[in-house]
């Protein structure tokens, strides 16, 4: 279907305040696209937003694609960054039960090719340029409540693996993953460390 991902994971790239939120209480948080520093991009949702006369629009994105610099030096910067890769099919499976709710991959287009686009789909546009993100998009609509988040509970399952940042120094490394196992219920979730900057795999092809 045109709002599956076409790969079996989704990557959430964010910072570890946030992963020890989301562990903790089990919930994916929405939040409003008042700070995206693409304003194109929030530019059409506040004008969704405004043609559908909605109280709330929040939205969580995603990626369909593996780790890149590009996805950490972005959404991740920094020795607290964090990718938390869902199972898609077990995820989405608990989202879509929550009304309100809707997701779709991204369709990055031109601009010659973007003329008149369908009012359903603003939401879900973004130019060329960010093509290499791979974004995965869920967003949640309320004509009649206005909220600052939306709260979506998940189950532990859902998560295939957590992947610390490349900056992370390997001692704290360490420590931060015995912090995460130590969460209520998350003793066998997979923490690794990325070696995307240090590979011992590249460097022993010499």
């Amino acid at each position: 279907m045109y709002n599956q991902p076409e790969t079996d994971f989704l990557n959430r790239f964010t910072t570890l305040p946030v992963l020890l939120d989301m562990l903790s209480r089990q919930c994916i948080t929405l939040l409003g696209p008042t700070n995206w520093e693409d304003r194109n991009d929030a530019y059409y949702l506040e004008k969704y937003k405004a043609n559908k006369q909605l109280k709330t629009l929040l939205a969580c994105c995603f990626s369909t694609k593996r780790e890149t610099f590009h996805h950490w030096k972005v959404f991740s910067n920094g020795p607290s960054g964090v990718c938390i890769e869902f199972n898609s099919h077990k995820l989405l499976s608990m989202v879509e039960t929550v009304e309100g709710i809707s997701f779709r991959p991204v369709s990055y287009r031109l601009i010659k090719h973007n003329q008149n686009p369908s009012l359903g789909a603003w939401p879900f546009l973004k130019r060329k340029a960010f093509e290499d993100e791979g974004e995965f998009r869920i967003i949640y609509e309320n004509p009649f409540i206005e909220k600052k988040t939306k709260e979506i509970r998940f189950d532990l399952e859902c998560i295939e693996k957590i992947t610390l940042s490349p900056w992370m120094p390997k001692p704290i490394a360490k420590s931060v993953a015995k912090v995460i196992r130590d969460i209520k219920h998350c003793e066998d979730i997979t923490v690794v460390g990325s070696s995307l900057l240090e590979s011992s795999g590249w460097k022993n092809c010499l």
